[in-house]
């Protein structure tokens, strides 16, 4: 038993604890919806959206490249964090200026609509520096810590925003109370970190210039989160209806929920892929085959066990008159199935230096989520756009292990391709059974793709001869 918890690795646990606190948000959103109604509560997101959307001007990738750097080189990497929070404050300026005319392009004319956009803005700056300050704790290895921090902000805030909400009815006084908490305790962790490490370091315009040209393409990356979500509802408010936004906003909020189990991984092997690429590229293959298990047999039976509960899950965490947003689910659920197999290439290529390979195919592959929303979303609503986006991951993850095939890992990425579309397979015949496949035959193909992603991911060969070039 000694040697088990010596060897146990508490970092994925401590992780595990800080993202299910997403479950009190997730309680706040619920809350939020069943006091708001669907029309205002499709207000909130849609304008929480639009300003996700912006906040890829705020964060520029920074808090993704502090978390790279300081884990590969932690005494030089720590002291780029008050450079990097200067940074975000400017890039803040240019998102000011762009909201106005975006805000009216895409319907928000009502007075309260727009001052909601500029607080929700100001909340995602509030969040951008937070982001920063957690890449420099991640980088470090002290996830213990992240996770306390990540405790205290979102306990506070949704405690005392929901007292706001009950008292006063009001979606602005909401917002602005997120505003406010997130502020505080991004002071109070700043001052944390100034005490334990050396956190800055003379910076000229020049090193501010070199620093967001590090950065850009670990900003241009921050286009998955349109993919998966953002544009899908912007597009719903702006092509569709705000009810139907909000829906599709309830069907996300329950798929997010479980995306919150990979991002866990995520999180922590993303500093040991940069970790291990900067001081040991041997053992780079040995965590990317980890990475892959631990989403095989942590992520996959929880999707499939929602899968078969998504008829219950909606109206009764929302109500009855959020129903409609099973369509969208049934969709939405299933793509998990790929889609963390896309994240993991992403985030393998970003920690080991390859980031400048990812925004072209990011690019195209927005472009066409796009143009697929415009045409599905006004005949099919939700469920339309949910088929954009699980269109849009197949595309993504395909595309991004075909740049580690050429990377040198061609080996292992082909297995992770055939394993991902197998798992998006076993992760769809809960949905094709509800919705009319026969039950034995449903069983079958989930059990062949069980069987099939065993014998692929076999220790010797998913691993192989790999030899990675870079």
């Amino acid at each position: 038993m000694k040697n088990f918890l010596t060897r146990l690795d508490l970092s994925y646990l401590y992780v595990f604890l800080g993202e299910a606190t997403l479950g009190l948000t997730f309680i706040f959103y619920i809350l939020l919806a069943r006091v708001l109604g669907p029309e205002q509560y499709g207000i909130f997101t849609s304008a929480s959206a639009l300003g996700a959307i912006l906040a890829l001007l705020i964060q520029f990738g920074l808090p993704v490249l502090l978390n790279r750097e300081v884990s590969a080189n932690p005494e030089v990497g720590s002291k780029l964090t008050i450079q990097f929070l200067v940074l975000e404050l400017l890039t803040s300026i240019p998102t000011f200026i762009l909201l106005y005319p975006i805000s009216i392009l895409m319907g928000y004319n009502n007075e309260n609509t727009l001052l909601i956009c500029y607080i929700v803005v100001f909340s995602e700056i509030c969040r951008a520096m937070k982001m920063t300050l957690r890449g420099t704790l991640k980088g470090m290895g002290w996830f213990r810590t992240e996770t306390v921090s990540v405790v205290l902000e979102r306990a506070a805030t949704v405690l005392i925003s929901l007292g706001v909400l009950y008292a006063t009815k009001s979606l602005i006084l909401v917002v602005i109370t997120i505003v406010v908490v997130r502020l505080l305790d991004i002071l109070f962790l700043l001052y944390y970190l100034s005490r334990k490490l050396p956190v800055w370091s003379p910076f000229t315009i020049s090193d501010c210039w070199n620093s967001l040209r590090m950065a850009y393409p670990f900003a241009l990356s921050g286009v998955l989160w349109i993919l998966y979500y953002q544009v899908d509802l912007v597009m719903l408010q702006a092509i569709g209806t705000t009810v139907e936004a909000g829906y599709y906003s309830a069907a996300y909020k329950v798929m997010e929920m479980f995306f919150a189990l990979p991002r866990v991984i995520f999180q922590v092997v993303f500093t040991r892929f940069a970790k291990y690429h900067a001081n040991d590229p041997s053992r780079l293959p040995e965590q990317l085959y980890k990475a892959t298990r631990l989403l095989l047999m942590g992520v996959l039976p929880a999707v499939v066990i929602a899968g078969f509960l998504q008829q219950i899950l909606l109206p009764l965490i929302y109500g009855p008159e959020f129903a409609k947003s099973v369509y969208s689910l049934a969709v939405l659920l299933p793509s998990l199935g790929i889609s963390m197999f896309g994240n993991l290439s992403q985030r393998f290529l970003q920690a080991t230096g390859q980031e400048k390979r990812l925004p072209n195919i990011l690019f195209w592959t927005a472009l066409g989520n796009v143009v697929i929303n415009w045409f599905l979303i006004p005949r099919f609503g939700g469920p339309g756009a949910a088929i954009a986006t699980l269109i849009s991951e197949i595309s993504l993850c395909l595309l991004g292990l075909q740049i580690m095939i050429s990377a040198g890992y061609s080996h292992m990425a082909q297995h992770i391709r055939v394993i991902a579309l197998l798992s998006l397979l076993t992760a769809a015949c809960p949905s094709f059974i509800i919705y009319g496949l026969h039950p034995g035959l449903g069983i079958a193909l989930m059990v062949g793709s069980l069987l099939a992603i065993l014998y692929l991911f076999q220790r010797s060969r998913f691993l192989g001869s790999s030899n990675p070039s870079v």
